[in-house]
């Protein structure tokens, strides 16, 4: 892997910009041949550039789109299906993989020109030295764990030292969740004895100190959750980082909000499909029915609520939802049969390009690192799925979906839920926090393979629709696709390492399970 100690040269175009947002992933192979350097740069430019490309390169209709939404099930694709049926792209797969750790190199110079003696006293001007480094080592933290929930073992403690280590090793997941536990911890350590925050460039909270340490403790709780099968006192310490301070309302959200005011500050799927002007995704039939309230007679689920969500009109949009056309696409189809389906269904189907532009089409939408209402859903686990911790959840989710917060479903929830056994609570607490994930599909696909819920996921060698079986054309086993394949590029340019981890995991295949999720 070749981590630069350079940044993208459109980061000097930042110093001429009144806004401060740059542009998209086109630019990358022009801008890993750059040969300046970024000890000029002021870390404000750095950061706002390094927060705002994750959001928009993870949240895209590639990594998003046509990987973590597809995989999780929340979307499906209307006319070419390959990565329904896990027949990846491998060249995406390798981008988002080298891109993630490229971008990441920001985060790193941030700390770098905070920690060199030559220029920390210059950019204490911009928010002191230990927040600077704290808050850009959370962004790397939460990289990584998305990372280590993609690939399985990934470089992190050799990571992002060109001078030192141009061939990292891939750290085991067994010690590298530990490892971005107790560097959050001490990232927020720092932010709570610190006293100036950022005073620019912070694009996500604004320089809030308080906030910041919110979103570190609610990593950390995230962290420890994720870990709950191989952590035997992860409850313990679960509750302790509750007690230090969570987020505890949806001012807390750790999101990038793209202004919309033209390009580059238009939000990913605005890009997609309206700047390309495609219509590639709808929400699954699978969803779509969840979403209803209604059972899945081709798979045999049924709904745990039995009443239709509120998020269900702001999901697919009003022009959709006032017209009648609230079916889903069936997942996993071949090309031929959902074209086919769309076509015959075209009345029915919900179709993204009409106006007014559903929510996430807009381009004032926004890409979400972690949010007051899955700290809730988590909550809830830690605390054997309670029911008081699931309604804050709900009532945060529709708060800020822009949902109606109609009293007459959260009632009906919670009397299933309270009609419940132990399993259908633990089944309903995990099903809305599914729902709510919507266009976080990363953290969806995740919390399926460590948790196996929603049951509306259809599995390999189940029907989708009208007898039509899903069949992987990329064997994942009797489950859902587990993992993505390693970037190629390492093993030639990182061979021992990327072949080492490949081993450490069970194998470079899309059947390997991932120690976390097992």
């Amino acid at each position: 892997m070749l981590f630069m100690n350079t940044i993208k040269k459109l980061i000097f175009a930042l110093l001429a910009l009144p806004v401060l947002l740059t542009g998209c992933d086109k630019n990358f192979d022009e801008i890993n041949t750059s040969p300046n350097s970024t000890t000029s740069v002021p870390t404000p430019y750095i950061m706002t550039y390094a927060q705002r490309e994750l959001g928009f390169y993870l949240y895209d209709v590639w990594r998003s789109g046509r990987q973590s939404s597809i995989a999780c099930q929340h979307l499906a694709q209307r006319n070419y299906t390959s990565e329904d049926r896990y027949l990846f792209r491998q060249e995406v797969t390798d981008g988002f993989f080298r891109n993630t750790y490229f971008i990441n190199q920001s985060f790193q110079d941030i700390i770098n020109l905070n920690t060199n003696e030559a220029s920390k006293g210059d950019m204490a001007a911009y928010g002191d030295n230990a927040v600077q480094i704290a808050t850009a080592k959370l962004m790397q933290i939460w990289s990584i764990q998305l990372l280590a929930e993609t690939f399985g073992d990934v470089p992190y403690t050799e990571a992002w030292k060109p001078a030192e280590i141009v061939m990292p090793k891939y750290d085991k997941q067994s010690e590298l969740f530990p490892k971005l536990l107790a560097d959050a911890k001490t990232a927020v350590d720092a932010l709570k004895a610190a006293s100036k925050g950022w005073t620019q460039g912070d694009i996500i909270y604004k320089g809030d100190l308080s906030k910041w340490i919110k979103f570190g403790n609610s990593i950390r709780l995230r962290l420890v959750v994720r870990m709950s099968k191989n952590k035997s006192d992860w409850k313990t310490v679960a509750q302790g980082i509750i007690a230090e301070g969570v987020m505890a309302s949806n001012a807390d959200n750790a999101i990038v909000k793209f202004t919309g005011a033209g390009a580059p500050n238009e939000a990913p799927f605005y890009n997609g499909f309206i700047v390309s002007k495609r219509n590639d995704f709808t929400i699954t039939k699978q969803f779509a029915d969840l979403l209803k309230g209604v059972n899945d007679t081709d798979k045999g689920y049924t709904n745990p609520f039995g009443v239709e969500d509120p998020r269900f009109k702001v999901y697919i949009g009003e022009a959709n939802y006032d017209t009648g056309r609230k079916m889903g696409v069936p997942y996993g189809m071949l090309d031929a049969a959902t074209g086919a389906f769309v076509n015959a269904n075209s009345a029915e189907v919900i179709n993204y390009t009409r106006t007014p532009t559903p929510l996430i089409i807009q381009a004032g939408f926004w890409s979400t690192f972690l949010d007051y209402p899955t700290v809730c859903f988590l909550k809830s686990e830690v605390n054997d799925f309670d029911k008081a911790n699931l309604e804050a959840g709900i009532r945060a989710s529709l708060a800020m979906w822009g949902a109606t917060v109609d009293e007459a479903y959260i009632t009906a929830v919670l009397a299933k839920y309270d009609a419940a056994t132990t399993e259908g609570k633990k089944e309903i607490v995990l099903t809305q926090k599914y729902i709510h994930l919507f266009m976080q599909g990363f953290e969806a696909w995740a919390e399926y393979r460590r948790t196996g819920y929603p049951k509306s996921i259809v599995k390999p060698g189940e029907v989708t629709y009208n007898g039509v079986t899903f069949v992987t054309a990329n064997a994942t086993g009797t489950d859902i696709v587990p993992r993505l394949k390693y970037d190629t590029n390492e093993y030639t340019l990182n061979k021992a390492n990327v072949e080492a981890a490949a081993t450490s995991i069970g194998g470079d295949a899309y059947t390997t399970k991932l120690w976390w999720a097992k």
